[in-house]
């Protein structure tokens, strides 16, 4: 009688560990999954999405919610008619993303395209646009130099010949990008599996020797 008691005590306790055993795998597949979906994003752009601006900005700015890898940033400024007019000296610092605008732009459409790695090899890319309203001004010592000047000298970025962009970058972005995972580890699985089946093994075996003691 006693024995059986304690076979039925033990039983007890192995239901509680299988238990215990399926909750710890809970938790752990949940914690697997929220990294994997906090990727990173891009919170913000300057200029604006279809914003219009009255003149040629000096940079383009992209600020994401996590910090970005420097090494796979690519940024592209074309104009209307699909000329590279900046991007190339596109560069990273923590978070936030800047493009200098090395030539003005002159009144028209610009497209930004990006695509970039975050700091957890997750691959971010996009594109957006504006508006530059007015023409591109001379540099200020020109107009110093002539203050009788009553029209800005025309722009230079007309005849400014097409960059190429760097495709080395995207491709290894991409690269780089494809390790990342939208789903829970699998180890998580792993565990979980191997949890539940021991648990599982244990409480048949308990349950065995409280037959047999019967």
């Amino acid at each position: 009688m006693l024995r059986h008691v304690c076979d039925t005590g033990a039983m007890r306790l192995t239901l509680r560990g299988l238990t215990l055993v399926v909750l710890t795998a809970v938790v752990g597949l949940f914690v697997g999954v929220v990294p994997a979906s906090a990727h990173s994003r891009l919170i913000s752009i300057s200029p604006k999405d279809g914003a219009s601006v009255p003149g040629s900005p000096p940079a383009i700015v992209l600020t994401f919610n996590e910090d970005v890898n420097p090494q796979f940033v690519s940024v592209r400024v074309t104009d209307g008619e699909g000329t590279v007019v900046a991007g190339d000296d596109a560069a990273a610092q923590g978070a936030v993303v800047t493009a200098p605008v090395a030539e003005p732009m002159s009144a028209g459409t610009y497209k930004v395209t990006y695509r970039v790695v975050s700091a957890d090899s997750h691959p971010i890319s996009g594109s957006t646009t504006f508006t530059v309203e007015g023409d591109a001004q001379a540099s200020p010592t020109a107009d110093s130099a002539s203050p009788s000047a009553t029209a800005p000298e025309p722009s230079a970025s007309a005849s400014t010949p097409a960059v190429s962009p760097s495709p080395s970058q995207t491709d290894v972005a991409g690269d780089a990008g494809s390790a990342g995972s939208d789903g829970p580890p699998s180890f998580v699985w792993f565990v979980l599996g191997a949890g539940v089946l021991a648990a599982l093994g244990g409480a048949v075996v308990a349950m065995r020797r409280s037959r047999d003691t019967a």
